[in-house]
């Protein structure tokens, strides 16, 4: 069955339909909306009829096959965690979960849906176990479904944004190698970092690509429109544009990457045995001139835009529209994590 993984941002929807066939994933369509109404709004939730009704709109005319989605949360409304708690079965878990939520979410429990997950035996202190726990504020959750059902939708499943990267772009249990993500979107930046295919880490930066686009228009004298295709054009490239675009936001650049050496010590620090290997950069942002190469000079790490098609196949009814889809795949990371929730059946 056909699934479809959408991402609610502050910019734009973007929605991925993925399909199992024979053991194989096949991305079958793909689609973004914006509007100058959408984009401009602080926050898509304060306008649920009217998000509703774009999004609606956009699924009539992207020509998904499905209304099963499984949708995203923005991290603003979540809380997650990973703690070390004494060896225990299921349901000796199940027991406990309640008083550790309470003593880790800073949150009343009656004003947030808990969730939790065992991930593994933990790797650095014997007798101890991690479980992941999610706190997802209960009147966000409710904006969200509301959207979906009011846009003639099914949601199956929701779910933090993080858990979805983490799915699509982290390592894996056979493979576990220490991994960064950074998803670069239109007002935060997200950091997760995976290890042994569970997101173990999570921080949210309130550094976007829309502050680069208004430092470019104050820089350069530019109105918005200007300045944003001067982002995506010249970005950090020191030879495009006279370098004016990249001296303008290379300052902001530069305090992402503060926020990732913190974040990458952080986790180190308590998590010794584990060390991070490489760092991912997602979103559309991540499609900047030269970004990649500046981050890697900086943090002196193995840095790769992400690819989140791995053991993906493009359905060959998409073949006219592949090329463009390829130019701007890392910004359907999210989408792409949250239908593969759908079609591998897994949490």
């Amino acid at each position: 069955m056909p699934i479809v993984g959408l991402n609610i941002g502050k910019k734009s929807i973007k929605a991925v339909e993925l399909e199992e066939k024979k053991g194989k994933v096949i991305l079958t369509n793909f689609g973004t909306y914006t509007n100058n109404k959408f984009s401009s709004s602080s926050d898509p939730l304060e306008d649920v009829s009217g998000i509703a009704s774009s999004l609606g709109e956009f699924f009539s005319e992207t020509g998904f096959s499905t209304s099963d989605v499984i949708l995203s949360i923005d991290e603003t409304y979540v809380f997650m965690t990973v703690i070390k708690m004494p060896i225990m079965n299921d349901k000796e878990l199940k027991s406990s979960i309640k008083y550790e939520a309470e003593q880790h979410i800073p949150f009343p429990l009656d004003q947030v849906n808990v969730s939790y997950q065992k991930l593994d035996e933990n790797f650095s202190e014997k007798g101890k176990m991690t479980v992941q726990i999610v706190a997802a504020r209960k009147n966000i959750v409710d904006k969200y479904i509301d959207i979906v059902k009011k846009a003639k939708l099914i949601p199956k499943a929701i779910e933090p944004e993080t858990v979805a990267l983490g799915r699509v772009l982290g390592d894996t249990e056979e493979y576990p190698s220490g991994t960064m993500i950074l998803e670069l979107g239109f007002k935060n930046s997200l950091m997760v970092v995976c290890y042994g295919g569970h997101v173990r880490f999570t921080r949210s930066i309130p550094i976007g690509g829309d502050i680069m686009t208004k430092t470019i228009m104050q820089n350069l004298g530019l109105d918005h429109a200007q300045a944003e295709e001067y982002k995506k054009v010249y970005g950090l490239d020191p030879y495009q544009g006279e370098g004016k675009v990249a001296q303008a936001i290379s300052p902001i650049i530069d305090n992402i990457i503060t926020e990732v050496r913190r974040g990458i010590l952080f986790f180190t620090n308590h998590n010794p045995s584990a060390n991070i290997k490489r760092v991912i950069i997602s979103g559309g942002t991540a499609l900047m001139p030269n970004l990649i190469l500046y981050i890697a000079d900086k943090l002196d790490l193995e840095v790769m835009l992400a690819n989140p098609l791995n053991d993906i196949e493009i359905s060959p009814k998409l073949e006219k529209r592949k090329q463009g889809l390829m130019e701007d795949i890392a910004s359907y990371s999210s989408a792409i994590g949250l239908a593969l929730r759908g079609v591998k059946n897994v949490k």
